[in-house]
């Protein structure tokens, strides 16, 4: 939490906010010098002119305002129903140095941390998800997507090499064969000269 400031027994702790407040304090300050209340139809063109005009913006302004309105209720001649209520701006974020609190708007900003939150979980997810079709995409690996094939491709490279291992045994074989051949009718021939 940041520096706090104190502006006629409210705190602040955003610097703007307690300029703002300042500047009302001036303000209820001249208005004050300049309204004689003892006359209830001034006061009461006052207050809407104030209102109408949107001149108070933080606490401070806003209890000058309902100071006004509650003095206005009191005054006979004034229907409570023609005194506007004091509008309040969002997200007014202020605290009292007697702890009173705006419950609404830390509700107000909660929420918005939770949804800021929940934006950055779900930009990561769609970040991870990207990176992954990405890796699948570029990756030589073998995947479910092209696993089939790979298998294809292997199981036919070991047929091609099992053929050629077959043919040069065959071969072989047929050399053998031949040389066995040969040794035989040598031997042959020589037991033929041998009877003679």
């Amino acid at each position: 939490m940041g520096k706090v400031i104190v502006v006629e027994g409210y705190s602040f702790t955003d610097e703007n906010m307690a300029k703002q407040a300042r500047t009302e304090a001036e303000g209820v300050r001249y208005v004050k010098g300049r309204t004689d209340m003892s006359k209830p139809d001034q006061v009461f063109l006052v207050y809407h002119r104030l209102i109408s005009q949107k001149m108070f913006q933080t606490p401070v302004g806003y209890a000058y305002l309902k100071e006004l309105q509650e003095y206005l209720k009191t005054m006979p001649g004034i229907h409570a129903e023609d005194i506007k209520p004091v509008p309040v701006a969002p997200n007014l974020v202020v605290h009292d140095t007697r702890g009173i609190t705006e419950r609404w708007s830390r509700r107000l900003e909660k929420e918005q941390n939770k949804l800021k939150m929940s934006i950055v979980v779900n930009f990561a997810f769609a970040v991870s998800i990207l990176l992954m079709f990405l890796i699948t995409a570029t990756s030589g690996q073998t995947t479910i997507l092209n696993y089939e094939k790979k298998i294809q491709d292997r199981y036919a490279s070991w047929e091609q090499e099992l053929t050629q291992r077959e043919k040069a045994i065959r071969e072989e074989e047929q050399e053998l064969e031949l040389d066995f051949d040969t040794v035989l009718d040598e031997e042959e021939e020589e037991e033929l000269k041998d009877l003679e």
